[in-house]
């Protein structure tokens, strides 16, 4: 009730800007004049500079611009600083003395163009658009950014030239207006529920940002010049990038390090997609869950193929089957929200990191819960770290109050960590493994399955 009731304060907070626009429409003699070029020079060229820099942390958390929603979102914020700065640069008194047709059509241009370019980097895209873009994603990056620095010497060399933009008239604002608020409204439920499922910062903060500028078309529409109404579009554009900020300073500060913010961003919605019922998303998901640790390459397929090892003296059935075979893929669904600090860390965790570690379990349990193709699952994600004699997590089950394919999965799970190699230590030997698997069997791990999965690992050449 308290959690719901919090949320409730956020959701009013995050919507005032409209509730103050409307107060001031309803009682104009509250709404007072406020008058400075200076003024709007520096507020419009910090948010510029804003957008700017945050185009900065994307391009330069990523490792190429050839995923599309890292390109689309990167430029989407070097449109709304680019054009947004003419804005600014425009202002009469300040760098010309007399009022030019570009400084009006790029309030507008700057907000159109980041409202579609968001919404594009939140939507799935075109197969051949999707090839285009990993083929040359950087050079698309280049030259739009050409075409916005002519954008913004054209107005400058020839103040007129958009005279013929018609941005003054009320029909065409109130057009852009629904446009760009549904765009940018869009692409916040979109990011939400990439936050709903991973809850890392940095896609709250992306979601917040975007309800503030899904704000902001309607303040600049019916806020009234050089009033306060109409400063609060200058403001609100500002606050939504230093709720970015904020956000993105955390996950870096969580995670130590700034491609996550990337990692965060180009993570395609396979649980929202998964909620839907796309099976094929199942994939994508488990690619994300790789992304999160490059020493572990590899190993959720492998412990997917371990478990099926296993399951061939048990006698499953195809339903069986099928749950253990996706549980297993996405038995560390939950390390998506595990610190890279913390996971990549290449010596021994302190107690501290180590109990941030275990809560994947219940982390991967409660996103499971949420979907229906993965709810019956979630008890299996939750256990596949609980041992038979009690000394597992997260609930320190025993025996026969394991499931089945928690205890399938836990004896595939450790018998890949040890023959893998980690940062912190070499990957033992067939036999190595093998001889462990054997001093915990019947006491942590299943011994009926430790038995099954060393047989079908003697059985290979390779395993020898």
């Amino acid at each position: 009730m308290r959690s719901r009731a919090w949320q409730s304060v956020g959701v009013a907070a995050l919507l005032s800007p409209l509730a103050l626009l409307a107060y001031f429409r309803a009682v104009p003699s509250h709404d007072p004049v406020i008058m400075g070029q200076t003024l709007h020079f520096w507020s419009v060229g910090v948010t510029a500079l804003a957008a700017a820099a945050a185009c900065a942390v994307v391009v330069g958390s990523a490792r190429s611009l050839r995923e599309t929603r890292l390109l689309f979102l990167a430029l989407a914020f070097i449109a709304i600083g680019a054009i947004f700065s003419v804005h600014g640069l425009l202002t009469p008194g300040i760098v010309m003395e007399e009022f030019h047709q570009p400084l009006v059509v790029s309030s507008w241009a700057s907000i159109i163009a980041g409202s579609a370019l968001v919404a594009m980097s939140a939507m799935p895209t075109p197969k051949p658009l999707e090839r285009a873009v990993q083929r040359a994603g950087g050079a698309i990056f280049a030259w739009s950014t050409v075409a916005l620095a002519a954008y913004i010497l054209a107005s400058f060399l020839f103040p007129s030239w958009l005279g013929w933009a018609p941005t003054e008239r009320r029909s065409v604002q109130h057009l852009l207006t629904l446009l760009s608020t549904v765009l940018f409204a869009f692409a916040a439920l979109r990011y939400a529920q990439a936050y709903q499922f991973a809850r890392l910062p940095s896609q709250l903060a992306v979601t917040v940002a975007l309800v503030l500028l899904a704000q902001v078309p309607a303040i600049l529409n019916w806020g009234v010049l050089w009033h306060a109404s109409w400063w609060m579009y200058h403001v609100v554009y500002g606050l939504a990038f230093c709720v970015l900020f904020a956000g993105w300073a955390i996950e870096v500060r969580r995670a130590g390090s700034l491609k996550v913010i990337a990692e965060a961003l180009s993570m395609r919605d396979a649980l929202a997609q998964l909620a839907r019922g796309y099976d094929e998303h199942v994939l994508e998901l488990v690619d994300a869950i790789e992304a999160k640790d490059r020493a572990t390459r590899g190993h959720v397929h492998r412990v997917g193929e371990y478990a099926l090892t296993i399951d061939k003296g048990l006698g499953l059935s195809a339903a069986e089957l099928r749950a253990l075979a996706l549980a297993a893929e996405l038995h560390d669904v939950g390390k998506i929200g595990v610190p890279d600090a913390i996971l990549l860390k290449p010596g021994a965790l302190t107690p501290e990191e180590y109990a941030e570690i275990k809560k994947h379990t219940w982390r991967g349990y409660d996103i499971a819960t949420r979907i229906a193709q993965l709810r019956e699952l979630a008890p299996v994600i939750r256990a596949h770290h609980e041992r038979l004699n009690g000394s597992g997590y997260p609930d320190g089950l025993r025996g026969e109050e394991i499931p089945l394919l928690a205890r399938i999965i836990a004896v595939a799970d450790s018998y890949d960590a040890m023959t893998s190699s980690r940062p912190y230590r070499p990957a033992m030997s067939h036999a190595e493994a093998a001889a462990e698997l054997r001093r915990v069997a019947g006491v942590e791990l299943d011994a009926r399955c430790v038995d099954l999965l060393l047989a079908s690992r003697e059985e290979q050449p390779q395993a020898a």
